[in-house]
């Protein structure tokens, strides 16, 4: 079996493991269905911002090791983890989110006020995303920067920026509240 998917498949099992857990700690807690999604509203407010420093973290060991490690299995089972939680992440900023939760809870969670806050998150991810383009070609004027490297860069500046952007619009939003 190859490296990529030894890393597909760790990153994937890291998820599932994660979601059993959060499943399994509040499932004990008897709360209706608008208490449950105010509490998982909460939880995504006070967790984007920590996911966000999280994939940072990540995308800065990804780089600081990239170009000095000479195992090419290594950066491909890097390149698998950093391209699941990516697309974890992308889901879940462009969906309700709560996979695991009853449609009711879902579509209580995902209110107007979420939506507005998820848009604008999204447009300032854009915007640095193409920030990130535009430095990148310039970058490359002066050095080479090859093009996993370039496609790294801008989709972790987008996503990274969404999610800050998205949890302290919520936080805003249930401080107000």
């Amino acid at each position: 079996m190859s490296s990529y998917l030894i890393g597909l498949g760790a990153g994937i099992a890291v998820v599932l493991l994660i979601a059993a857990i959060v499943k399994l700690r509040t499932r004990g807690s008897p709360m209706s269905v608008a208490e449950k999604a105010e509490y998982l509203s909460k939880r995504r407010a006070r967790m984007l911002p920590a996911l966000a420093v999280i994939f940072l973290s990540q995308q800065a060991t990804f780089f600081s090791q990239m170009s000095s490690s000479g195992h090419i299995s290594a950066e491909k089972a890097k390149i698998s983890a950093w391209l699941v939680l990516s697309i974890v992440l992308l889901a879940a900023l462009a969906s309700k989110g709560f996979w695991l939760e009853p449609k009711e809870v879902r579509d209580l969670v995902d209110d107007e006020n979420t939506r507005a806050n998820r848009n604008e998150a999204m447009r300032w991810g854009f915007l640095f995303s193409m920030g990130t383009a535009i430095a990148v070609y310039i970058l490359t004027m002066f050095d080479t920067v090859t093009g996993r490297e370039a496609v790294h860069l801008v989709m972790s500046s987008g996503i990274a920026t969404a999610l800050i952007r998205w949890g302290i619009l919520e936080r805003r939003a249930h401080k107000d509240a």
